[in-house]
């Protein structure tokens, strides 16, 4: 079939978009045509698959996603394609890879008036048409997210699912990884008796950097900390004692980040929230401890997995700063060992083959 995927914005080192281009993958794989609909475009091609630039407009993110929108629908108007796959809220999709939070649940809370500013009131009307009529089929990353859109729209069984993980097989611990982990360990200047606290991810803020850096602060001295990801942390490192600050590595976005997290002691990922945090499963694999947040859809594998700990909401800074200072007084605790072990699962790897799947019986 020939497949249109629909993606705003395509960098090769945000999680949406790695599921997007292992998702792709596997389309090529099968022999279907994949056509990517995306706005723009950066980093390398993916093979097989041919790039479709629709323009659009406005002075505002809100209103250049509207444009998109209806370039969209444009497209699929013509009639080119068997199937559209869209990973962003938009009208007109066959299927929806639902990567985002419910945001009728995200603007809730909010005052009624801010839910009549226009960058609130276009993402929830674009979620709206989306939802009306018969399609998309939506494609849930966890049991939480569908729970989310259920309390909000009145989605019947056969239009929706939930998805398996989809963790790449490089993320697992390889036979010589004590060997990598003096490579690169050496590479970055960190020495035997240091800790290594990995952070890792695109979208600081989301991510929660500031969490990160506060818990950081109280460390001992000899815990550094590396903050790998596509994002400007200037203005989160400024706020730091330049004493602290010495002991802190910005890396910038990674292609290496399997050897990265083999480097690491442990990943700290206190996010304010993530439909899913596909790095969370990818530490647990690699047999790296984690600390993170139950705002994360995939902190339950952290729990199942006993790979690591999980701050409970609503979220208090002191007990994250509690929980890091135990993690590493008794690192590798037992937490690398179970992480191991869940990684034998070969249900954490099927999300790109269940998601074909999905299209081609719908």
């Amino acid at each position: 079939m020939k497949l249109a995927m629909v993606l705003y914005h395509y960098f090769p080192y945000g999680g949406l978009q790695r599921d997007f281009a292992r998702i792709a993958r596997e389309a090529v794989r099968r022999g279907h045509e994949v056509v990517a609909l995306v706005s723009d475009w950066h980093g390398d091609a993916i093979d097989g698959v041919n790039v479709q630039r629709i323009a659009v407009s406005g002075g505002s993110n809100h209103g250049r996603m509207r444009s998109f929108a209806k370039g969209v629908l444009a497209a699929r108007e013509t009639g080119e394609f068997d199937r559209v796959l869209g990973f962003n809220r938009l009208p007109g999709l066959d299927v929806y890879f639902a990567a985002d939070s419910c945001f009728a649940e995200h603007v809730k809370s909010k005052p009624t008036p801010v839910r009549w500013l226009p960058r609130y009131a276009t993402y929830l009307k674009l979620e709206q048409e989306m939802v009306a009529g018969d399609s998309p089929l939506f494609l849930f990353l966890n049991d939480d997210q569908r729970d989310e859109y259920l309390a909000h729209y009145a989605l019947p069984e056969f239009r929706y699912t939930v998805l398996p993980p989809g963790i790449e097989q490089d993320r697992r611990q390889p036979e010589n990884h004590e060997r990598l982990r003096a490579e690169v360990r050496g590479s970055l200047g960190v020495n035997a008796n240091e800790t290594l606290v990995l952070f890792l991810g695109s979208g600081f803020k989301v991510k929660g950097l500031d969490r990160a850096l506060k818990a950081f602060a109280t460390t001992p001295t000899s815990t550094r900390l590396m903050i790998v990801g596509n994002d400007d942390s200037v203005p989160y490192l400024r706020k730091l004692d330049p004493a602290i600050r010495e002991r802190v590595m910005v890396l910038g976005p990674r292609d290496d980040v399997p050897a990265l997290m083999q480097a690491a002691d442990l990943l700290l990922h206190p996010a304010y929230r993530e439909s899913a945090g596909m790095v969370l499963l990818e530490a647990t694999v690699a047999g790296l401890p984690v600390l993170t947040t139950d705002t994360c859809g995939y902190a339950r594998h952290v729990k199942e997995a006993g790979s690591g700990e999980v701050i409970a909401s609503p979220f208090c800074q002191k007990s994250l700063d509690a929980v890091l200072a135990d993690m590493l007084r008794r690192l590798p605790g037992r937490w690398s060992e179970a992480g191991l072990a869940y990684a034998e699962q070969g249900s954490l790897y099927q999300l790109p083959a269940t998601v074909l799947n999905c299209l081609e019986s719908s």
